[in-house]
Formats: C-alpha cells, sequence, structure tokens
C-alpha cells in the first residue's frame, strides 16, 4: 500500500496538472481608456475645447457666423457663412493664429496641436 503522505502528494501533483491558467482582471484604467478610444468621446472633447476656445479669440459675434473645424497638419479648417466674414477672417489670419496657440498652450486646455494656418471657406447653401 502507498502510504498517506505519498497519496496526498500524487493528489495534489494531479491537481495542479489539472489546473488551468486563469488570467487575471482587467484593470480599470485600462477598461476606461480603451471605451473612450471605441466610443470616440475624446475627439468630441477635443472638439467641443476647440469651438469654445474659438470663441474665445474671435469673439461671439464672429463664432457665431463660423465654425470651427478639425485640425489636420497644423491646419485649422473654419467654415463661414459668408464671404464677408471670411475676407475679414483672411486679413487677421497671423494674429489668429498666434492667439489660437496661446490659448491651447494654457494647462487647462489639454490640446496637444499646433496650428500653422487656417483654411478658411464659405459653407454650402
Amino acid at each position: 500500500m502507498i502510504d498517506k503522505a505519498k497519496a496526498e502528494r500524487l493528489l495534489l501533483e494531479d491537481l495542479k496538472n489539472k489546473q488551468r491558467y486563469i488570467p487575471l482582471p482587467a484593470k480599470m484604467d485600462r477598461l476606461v481608456s480603451e471605451l473612450l478610444t471605441r466610443r470616440g468621446y475624446a475627439r468630441v472633447k477635443a472638439a467641443s475645447q476647440l469651438t469654445k476656445i474659438w470663441e474665445d479669440v474671435v469673439g461671439k459675434r464672429i463664432a457665431g457666423m463660423t465654425t470651427a473645424g478639425t485640425i489636420r497638419r497644423g491646419m485649422l479648417e473654419v467654415t463661414c457663412n459668408n464671404s464677408a466674414v471670411m475676407q475679414e477672417l483672411a486679413f487677421q489670419k497671423h494674429t489668429l493664429v498666434t492667439k489660437l496657440n496661446k490659448n491651447m498652450g494654457n494647462k487647462e486646455n489639454n490640446t496637444n496641436q499646433h496650428i500653422k494656418d487656417l483654411k478658411l471657406r464659405v459653407a454650402a447653401t
């Protein structure tokens, strides 16, 4: 017969061989980050921040007649309601770019993008 210690060791080895690897649960910060990425909430937040910065720079009156779009390769796309507004913004382009970059560089705004130029266009009616 097998003694009690040897039988217990054999049972433990058999149990160890039958056990499967169970991965650890995912960390919460990774899950939240992945959810925000999948749902596009970060993009929405960045767009709303850009809209607020645009309104602060040009003022409510001009902001009401324009729409700040996206930043692609350092170029901010701005859609204007009419050509007069577009012409006025074209005259002030350099000043607007400087002010936008200054406001985007604030600590409260977490946008890491730098604007080099404005792409102005009139909205299709």
